[in-house]
């Protein structure tokens, strides 16, 4: 059986074509987009641009404030921010549909609601990274939609600088697909294999297989079995570096990502009997990397 090279793929259908983005509104959400217009290049046709607005009834009624006011003040001030936001993802040819929903109980279960009901391919959300910044997607809700998500998710990473006393917040990195890195057990499937192959044009991939067996005698066979399973990835892809190591996984992929200047980690969530819930590698990738984490579910 032959290999369809990446070259031959590049006119075809992506498998991220409608893309989920939550915002807040904050300078993290903003700076979201800017990896929502990058998507532009692999294929995304279609942004569906959310805000989940957020009331406690029982505050609203300690101040005598109507629920049904306060909303519909709540969607007119929205409405304007989404508008502005919508220009920055249209100037780039992509359709953006503009969603309001409100919500007094978790934002997570509605953007995954949302999720659903829009039909899209992916869904993607900032990442608080290390800094003095904080936003409401950041954190806890990002968490939550990663966790529970039934659709791959992108979490974007940002520092925060200072300049002039003031405190900003930037990409961790310059172009999205500059150098991807996907790490593997060896086990993959067509959705991530299409997804390189769309990339493979734009950078370069680095395949990572991790072997975690004590015995020596163990560590020489895995890394065998490896390489003959990611030089089969290498070729189905048509470019990119098989690399094998061993020792602890999450700090492996790491060193590598900080070694080869990677802008992208792309992982599986493999739980427990192949289960979509994230492993402890997974997770543990999410929480420490430094750069934006593609997490195929």
């Amino acid at each position: 059986m032959g290999f369809e090279s990446a070259e031959s793929t590049e006119s075809a259908g992506s498998i991220f074509e409608r893309v989920l983005i939550p915002t807040d509104f904050s300078r993290y959400s903003k700076r979201t987009l800017e990896c929502g217009t990058e998507l532009a290049e692999i294929g995304v046709k279609e942004v569906v641009l959310v805000h989940v607005g957020t009331y406690d009834p029982f505050l609203l009624s300690l101040a005598r404030v109507d629920v049904d006011d306060f909303v519909e003040k709540l969607e007119e001030e929205s409405s304007q921010k989404l508008d502005e936001m919508a220009k920055i993802l249209e100037e780039k040819d992509l359709r953006v549909k503009k969603l309001f929903y409100t919500t007094s109980s978790d934002p997570a279960e509605k953007i995954l609601e949302v999720a659903e009901r829009e039909e899209v391919d992916l869904i993607l959300m900032g990442s608080r990274g290390h800094g003095l910044l904080r936003s409401k997607l950041i954190g806890g809700i990002s968490e939550s939609v990663v966790r529970k998500s039934k659709i791959p998710v992108l979490l974007t990473k940002f520092r925060v600088v200072e300049e002039a006393g003031e405190y900003y917040c930037q990409l961790t990195f310059a172009r999205l697909f500059e150098n991807v890195l996907f790490a593997t057990d060896t086990t993959h499937d067509s959705r991530i294999v299409a997804f390189l192959k769309k990339v493979a044009a734009r950078g370069e991939i680095f395949f990572v297989h991790v072997v975690e067996r004590s015995k020596e005698s163990e560590i020489a066979e895995e890394v065998e079995k490896a390489g003959e399973s990611l030089r089969a990835l290498q070729a189905e892809v048509g470019k990119g570096e098989p690399i094998i190591t061993w020792g602890d996984a999450v700090k492996e992929i790491l060193k590598v990502a900080k070694e080869k200047n990677i802008s992208l980690i792309v992982i599986r969530a493999t739980g427990k009997d192949g289960s979509r819930e994230l492993g402890k590698t997974a997770d543990s990738i999410i929480r420490h990397s430094k750069v934006p984490v593609l997490v195929f579910k």
